[in-house]
């Protein structure tokens, strides 16, 4: 081989060699530019779900049939070079498409899982709670009542009742959606925590009285809670409840009878409802407080029976604009009863 051919060979094989490093360094300038670049320029927020037991391929599999990536190569194989792929979250997580792949492995394996918004009105029922923390997919209703009524769960959050009725409390929470008891329990656990947290630092400053004194203000709050509409009365209903609880006289308030008749009430009490023994809500029949809570009541309803008005009133009757008129003696409530119910009436025909 002359000398010539031998000069050829070493350019070639030079040039080979610096054709070759440029390629790779383009190649990884390139890889690193798509690795930190947004995905799109103009992002939007997509809700994605990554389930119990998916592998690292089935996610990546997801995000290219979801439109987040159309291109999965880089970012499969930047997962399993990081050594994460085994590290990505179950649940839902709300990503951005402006994101880089690499903010969205990273989010994907360290993120906080989406929190959907609801809000448990006051007054609700445990029943009312469970059926729409599951339209809002937060738990399955049939997990949610078996954790409200079980006995070791209820002693851990030092309630003497039969299940968490009046200690849901009503308030706007943020909860991951899972379908699992564990999730059930986690979801039940803050909202008593939360009661907890609320009649600690609003009603009992300093000192919690006995779990089952609690409870008795629970039960009696959620009965004001039922029967006033406005918070200023909330207070003198709560004294009426206690002058007619000290006289030993039946409480008489429909909605424990409601309560008693369960979800299937239709929503028209009947004077055959007022006389029925079976119910042990009936506090037409049966005096002292009703067996349990009836609703989660609100931190003022609660207020009201531990500060109730001070005052003769034994009875009050609804005046159809929210208010109540309130009364001493059977005759005064007979005549505000008739009164009420005749406007009441006419309205209802006209």
């Amino acid at each position: 081989m002359n000398r010539k051919i031998k000069n050829c060979l070493t350019i070639f094989f030079v040039l080979s060699v610096f054709f070759l490093c440029v390629a790779i360094i383009t190649g990884f300038y390139y890889l690193r530019y798509k690795w930190n670049a947004p995905i799109e320029k103009n992002g939007k927020h997509v809700i994605f779900e990554v389930k119990k037991g998916e592998s690292f391929l089935d996610v990546v599999n997801k995000l290219k049939q979801a439109g987040i990536l159309e291109d999965t190569r880089l970012f499969y194989f930047m997962g399993k070079i990081l050594k994460v792929s085994h590290k990505i979250k179950a649940g839902e997580f709300l990503i951005n498409t402006r994101w880089s792949q690499k903010k969205l492995l990273n989010y994907l394996v360290k993120g906080r899982p989406y929190l959907h918004k609801v809000m448990i009105p006051e007054g609700s029922t445990w029943w009312e709670v469970g059926n729409l923390l599951e339209a809002n997919g937060i738990l399955r209703f049939s997990d949610f009542k078996a954790i409200i009524f079980n006995k070791p769960f209820l002693e851990k959050m030092n309630i003497p009742g039969e299940s968490a009725e009046g200690y849901l409390y009503p308030d706007t929470y943020y909860f991951e959606k899972g379908n699992s008891f564990a999730h059930a329990r986690e979801v039940v656990e803050t909202m008593i925590d939360e009661f907890w947290e609320k009649v600690k630092t609003d009603i009992w400053l300093d000192a919690l009285p006995k779990k089952e004194q609690v409870y008795r203000v629970v039960i009696l709050a959620s009965l004001v809670e039922k029967e006033a509409l406005y918070d200023f009365e909330k207070p003198i209903i709560a004294g009426v409840f206690l002058n007619r609880l000290k006289r030993n006289m039946p409480l008489q308030c429909d909605p424990t009878i409601i309560y008693g008749l369960g979800p299937g009430f239709d929503g028209n009490l009947k004077k055959r409802d007022l006389k029925n023994k079976n119910n042990p809500y009936n506090t037409y029949i049966y005096r002292g407080l009703p067996p349990t809570p009836i609703c989660s009541p609100s931190i003022k309803s609660i207020q009201a029976v531990v500060h109730p008005a001070k005052h003769s009133y034994l009875y009050f009757v609804a005046k159809g604009d929210g208010t109540h008129k309130f009364s001493t003696t059977l005759k005064e409530h007979n005549k505000a009863v008739f009164l009420y119910q005749k406007k009441a009436k006419r309205k209802k025909r006209k």
